[in-house]
């Protein structure tokens, strides 16, 4: 190589790429590292905007701005082609060889090529608006140094002295024309031009626009560098990422469509779910593991290829091309190893978004299909929100499971090559651990199985008490029933406690582990007769730092694993659940007669499968077409059973169940009216096409257009969930003309008379199920026996027996009649919004005006704060933890982290005391005043003295006492005793700090939804409500504290790491501005999306779980009605929205990542650079270049996981803001007021 490089610069083999010629830089060293590199990377950056996509909308032409930096572009990749011309005239008419500026011409032109083809791209796609990406544009201005270098070059030969020659100054004229173009080219970006005003108000994403697909159709380039994600990122950035819509959409394979027919053609009723997940996604996510295993490897190659050049700096005798070689094998292997990472945790990330596309529809589908046996709408909302994201985490468990095993055993492997069989004290005390761990992880399973058992419990009571609320107002009992929500709480964190302690102490066993192996390792060292060096030591620590990751992240990865196991278990039992089956349930065959509608023959029929509750028995039972049939008995003789059973709601235990057109399913109007939270329109229709006569004709047999008519936006008025604003009459009569209007053959109608009065009862029977019904098979369950006087059969049950059937004038006078005065009465009182809108309707319109606007709006967008996370939600934890335990955490973190630096300071000293004889004088050198010249480049490039300085005098002794060896030992070991406790009052202190934010946020929450008004309750779905109390609950419960732990403990060993390299490499911190700004703004960036994205998340999510709750409360009716397809086709939208904001948060974080670890292998590769050239001047010091790339790597390291840590807590921290939101901001009964009677 050496060869090489001094045949194209034309220099000396032992000399072939001189920094400095003369005055100025070296031409070789300008043209190659200062103007083909940044040329390179032009090219590079540029081809990844080349598949940016084409805005519909872009304007012709472009503004001045666009132009001009166009035509610069244009003019830049044509100078270089033409300064190739006078390379060919005499001697003297360029600075260089003909190959190198052949080279660098031709690299040049190709990359400014490149440049104007990216920039005509994003001129025309939404980038058109603004100035397009930054980062471009700063890359296009990194070749103006080796310009301007070139020309001082010409200035200092005198080109322009004569005698002129025409060669060099023609290159002088290229080289002054493209200095003009690129200055043009920077006014072009900084002054755009064009209508800047009217862009910046307008959306980037117009609303009759749908934003862009992700990812499908860009290039590897786009791919790599997530540069498809830039018009996401700038609607983030300027604040318009207001809804779910505003989100690029899902790419072809994450769709909820695709993935459910992919998992449909490999699931089979009473199969095993992970079977399943397997066939569909498994061999894909297996493939992944490859690209695992080779990026772990490619992280070993940093230590490796570290040493190596180490090594040619401490030898001094290997060539040169060497060196370079071990430099850019550590960039290259750094590069590599962040884009392989990354791009496996991308590719996860995607698996995890199929595996939970494919797990809540089939939760959803299975809903659809439950038989009578039917879980708590509690606990089916723990299985969409909780237990599907729990097993989830198998998908980033399970490749961790087999990859840190053998992380620790290559890192165990090169400690072994430092320091011998000494490291096997190290081992032997981690493998005791093991043992210990796999009983706090059993016990940690057994509780969390517990916890979520009384989670479900919890989640189930919240239900019920929101259900009833109007009830339990009315009754006063909401602290009642509050301190049964505190006690079932109390049991959940009983449980959660036991879990945060085990975590407590399992983490504080292995975070401890690398402080006890180093001191075991270093102890069984020295006793063995070696003597510790620098090389050593600080290798060996390096090393044991390395252990940190898979030691502390095993526990992690195996409690995942169990939490996956439990909560696999809680779905299969889900999915085994008995099926409603039509095929089965009914007889193939149509009835006996062709004028038979229904007919049942030695029917049997149970709520259970195996008979254990009341069964009913139909011997049996023909009902013809076009029949009104009354049923009739008394309370709790099998009535509503009985048109259960003919709906399949029931187990058929025996007997035959024949139905006339089955196809065409039933008109059902239950016993408890199933009212959506809609318009009153939208309830009446159901998804039916509107016929304005038929909607006429039924709103009058159904008796509401004198109700309509008060009602502020008629049948537009939206009603509450569960038609919760509606009196009890209202609601019978909505549902009754829903099922009016599906115009079925066979209706099932179970008293919807017996909330109305007697005149509105009267209407119904006469105008709707003797008027518009009269050609309908119709069976009527009514206690109101005057009503049936007209029906042409009349079944009586008793104790779930059919026992008579006959005609009217046969069955009634066997019934006791109820009397009309106490029908009146109750009639009145049960319908008596009715009563109102007839005696008053003006105080009825008056009083639905508060709840509703004059558009009829009653269901409100639920609220989403914007921007960042407020500081008073950071205030809110940090009261709900406690101000003294809150100050008590800090403290015993920087206590922890004080006493670790302090290890490592004191082997630093114990170090300095055994070499101080042989490099006092070396100190002496370093200290004197002429090496330490403002700009030395000792200084600016490394500080050769020791790392660690003294701060204060200690006592020094003989090297090789063994007095002083125990001594220096005794102390070492004290201090890491010291750390190790510290560590773990940590642990205990953040789990009791976590708990007690988790019950006070909870208590607070719950006392403020009980003390809320009615009207909140009628304008809230329930699921907004329970996504609080089960999502965002458990999301403060175990997944914010999780990430605040790491956040703290990387900010903790930020300062650590600063404090150590501010004390011993003081100009290594130089790198610490530049790298600041820019982590800064990348972040900043990132962070804008992120929390909007969170924001969303959760919005999406809400409507999941009201879905699912309003699904399991009216699923006979869905059944009945067969609008079971619509409604899975609307959970499918709901959940696309969903999966939009997940996959594009996994996206933005992949799109942080990928940044921050290049970054740092670009501050990894700077100062191997750095390296090479000091050791061409012969000031490199081996050890000292050796721990910076070491520390440089640890700080990126921990910078990169500090910014993480903190978007995702600040993501996480939205928990926080929703519950405070609830907490603090919802309206609030007026407590001991006097009642104010008239």
């Amino acid at each position: 190589m050496e060869r090489l490089l001094a045949q194209l610069c034309g220099s000396s083999a032992a000399w072939p790429l001189p920094l400095w010629e003369g005055d100025t830089t070296g031409h070789c060293f300008t043209q190659l590292v200062l103007s083909a590199l940044p040329h390179a990377l032009l090219a590079v950056l540029s081809a990844c905007y080349l598949g940016t996509p084409r805005s519909p909308d872009y304007i012709l032409p472009c503004s001045p701005g666009w132009r001009l930096r166009l035509a610069a572009s244009f003019l830049l990749s044509v100078f270089p082609l033409l300064d190739l011309l006078p390379v060919a005239l005499p001697p003297g008419a360029g600075p260089g060889p003909i190959g190198l500026e052949v080279l660098e011409g031709c690299v040049a032109a190709v990359a400014w090529i490149s440049h104007s083809l990216a920039l005509w791209v994003l001129s025309h796609s939404s980038h058109g608006h603004s100035r397009g990406p930054l980062a471009l544009a700063l890359v296009a201005l990194l070749p103006a140094p080796a310009l301007v270098l070139t020309v001082l070059w010409h200035c200092q030969r005198g080109t322009l002295l004569p005698p002129l020659l025409p060669g060099p100054v023609a290159r002088l004229c290229l080289l002054i024309l493209q200095l003009a173009a690129l200055l043009a080219y920077a006014l072009g970006w900084a002054a755009p031009g064009g209508p800047r005003e009217p862009w910046a108000q307008e959306p980037l994403l117009p609303e009759d626009q749908e934003p862009e697909v992700a990812e499908d159709g860009e290039s590897w380039l786009s791919h790599f560098s997530y540069a498809w994600l830039a018009p996401l990122l700038a609607r983030g950035a300027c604040g318009e990422l207001q809804q779910p819509q505003d989100i690029c959409r899902l790419p072809h394979r994450l769709h909820p469509t695709y993935l459910a027919r992919v998992f449909q053609s490999h699931w089979q009723e009473g199969a095993r779910l992970w079977r399943a997940l397997y066939r569909a996604f498994g061999r894909c996510y297996l493939t992944l593991g490859l690209l695992k295993l080779v990026g772990t490897m490619l992280g070993f190659s940093g230590p490796l290829l570290l040493s190596l050049l180490v090594g040619f700096l401490e030898e001094g005798q290997e060539p040169l091309s060497h060196g370079l070689l071990y430099a850019l094998g550590l960039a290259s292997g750094a590069v590599l190893g962040a884009v392989l990472q990354n791009q496996y945790g991308y590719e996860v990330c995607k698996v995890k978004l199929q595996a939970r596309g494919a797990v809540l529809n089939i939760l959803y589908r299975k809903t659809l299909q439950l038989g009578p046996s039917r879980p708590p709408t509690g606990e089916a909302l723990n299985l969409l929100g909780t237990d599907s994201e729990r097993l989830l985490n198998f998908a980033g468990s399970f490749h961790e499971a087999w990859g840190l095993p053998l992380q620790l055993a290559i890192t165990l492997y090169l400690l072994y090559q430092q320091v011998g069989v000494a490291f096997v004290g190290g081992l032997i005390l981690a493998l005791l651990l093991v043992p210990v761990n796999k009983v706090i992880a059993t016990r940690i399973m057994a509780s969390n199985q517990e916890m979520l058992r009384h989670k479900d419990a919890r989640v189930k009571l919240v239900t019920e008490l929101l259900s009833g609320i109007r009830v339990i107002k009315l009754c006063g009992w909401e602290q009642a029933l509050g301190a049964r929500v505190e006690a079932c709480r109390a049991r959940e964190l009983g449980r959660l406690r036991v879990i945060k302690y085990l975590d407590a102490a399992c983490v504080y066993l292995w975070a401890a582990l690398p402080v006890v192996i180093s001191i075991v390792i270093f102890i069984t060292y020295v006793l063995m007769g070696h003597q510790l060096t620098a090389t050593k030591v600080f290798t060996a620590l390096a090393l044991v730092r390395m252990l940190i990751l898979p030691l502390n992240n095993f526990p992690w990865v195996i409690n995942g694993l169990l939490e996956a196991k439990v909560s696999l278990d809680r779905i299969q039992l889900f999915l085994d659940l008995p099926n409603h089956n039509p095929q089965a349930y009914y007889s193939p065959d149509p009835p006996t007669e062709p004028s038979t509608v229904l007919e049942l023959h030695g029917a049997l029929f149970s709520w259970d499968p195996v008979g254990t509750s009341q069964e009913t028995f139909i011997g049996h039972l023909e009902v013809k077409k076009g029949m009104l049939v009354g049923i009739v008995g008394k309370v709790g003789c099998g009535k509503s059973s009985l048109l259960a059973a003919i709906a399949g709601e029931l187990h058929r235990l025996r007997g035959r169940v024949a139905v006339w057109g089955l196809s065409k399913g039933f008109g059902l109007a239950t016993q408890e009216p199933w009212i959506q939270f809609a318009t009153i329109r939208d309830n009446i229709l159901f998804g039916k096409t509107f016929d304005a006569q038929l909607y006429k004709e039924v709103l009058e047999a159904c008796a509401l257009n004198d109700d309509l008519s008060i009602l502020p936006a008629g049948d537009q008025t939206e009603v509450g969930e569960k038609g919760v604003t509606l009196s009890g009459g209202q609601r019978a009569r909505i549902a009754l003309a829903r099922a009016v209007y599906q115009e079925k053959e066979l209706y099932l109608l179970d008293d919807p008379l017996a909330a109305v009065d007697a005149d509105v009862a009267n209407h119904l029977l006469h105008r709707c199920i003797l008027g518009m019904l009269s050609h309908s098979t119709r069976l009527l369950c009514t206690h109101r026996t005057e009503y049936l006087e007209r029906a042409d059969v009349v079944l009586l049950m008793e104790a779930g027996h059919l026992i008579q059937a006959g005609p009217p004038s046969e069955i009634l006078p066997l019934v006791q009649p109820v009397p009309k005065a106490w029908w009146a009465e109750n009639g009145q009182k049960s319908d008596s919004a009715t009563a109102q809108s007839v005696q008053n309707p003006e105080k009825t319109k008056e009083g639905l005006e508060e709840e509703q606007s004059t558009s009829g709006g009653l269901l409100q967008e639920e609220s989403k704060k914007e921007g960042a996370v407020a500081l008073h939600v950071y205030q809110a934890y940090w009261k709900a933890v406690g101000q003294g335990l809150a100050l008590a955490i800090l403290f015993s973190l920087l206590l922890m982290q004080a006493t670790r630096n302090a290890a490592d300071w004191w082997l630093s000293h114990w170090i300095s005391q055994l070499k101080a004889e042989n490099s006092s004088q070396e100190v002496q050198a370093s200290t004197s005043p002429a090496s330490t010249g403002l700009f030395s480049p000792q200084l600016l490039l490394f500080s050769p003295g020791n790392l660690y300085t003294p701060v204060f005098p200690l006592p020094k002794a003989a090297p090789n006492g063994s007095s002083d060896i125990r001594f220096y030992l005794t102390v070492y070991a004290t201090i890491a005793g010291v750390n190790s406790l510290c560590t773990l009052l940590r642990a205990v202190l953040f789990a009791a700090g976590t708990l007690e934010a988790a019950a006070t946020l909870h208590r607070r929450l719950l006392h403020r939804v009980l003390m809320a008004p009615v009207t909140f309750f009628n304008a809230t779905p329930t699921g907004r409500i329970l996504n609080r109390f089960s999502s965002d609950v458990a999301c403060v419960d175990d997944s914010l504290p999780f990430i605040l732990n790491i956040l703290l403990a990387n900010a903790a060993g930020l300062l650590g790491l600063l404090a150590v390299l501010g004390s011993g490499l003081p100009w290594l911190l130089l790198l610490l501005p530049p790298l600041s700004i820019i982590y800064y703004h990348v972040q900043r960036h990132y962070r804008a999306s992120s929390r909007e994205l969170r924001r969303l998340g959760s919005l999406t999510l809400s409507p999941l779980y009201t879905h699912l709750a309003d699904t399991l409360a009216g699923l006979s009716v869905l059944r009945a009605t067969g609008a079971t397809y619509r409604f899975e086709e609307e959970n499918q939208r709901l959940l696309e929205l969903n999966q939009r904001c997940q996959f594009a948060t996994s996206a933005t974080m992949q799109w942080l990542d990928i940044r921050l670890q290049l970054m740092g292998a670009a501050v990894v590769s700077a100062i191997a650079g750095i390296a090479l050239v000091q050791h061409q001047q012969g000031l490199a010091n081996p050890g000292l270049v050796g721990l910076s790339l070491s520390y440089a790597l640890s700080l990126t390291g921990l910078l990169s996981g500090l910014v993480s840590s903190f978007t995702q807590t600040e993501a996480m921290l939205v928990s926080v803001e929703r519950l405070e939101e609830y907490s603090c901001d919802l309206p609030q009964e007026p407590q001991g007021q006097p009642l104010q009677l008239p």
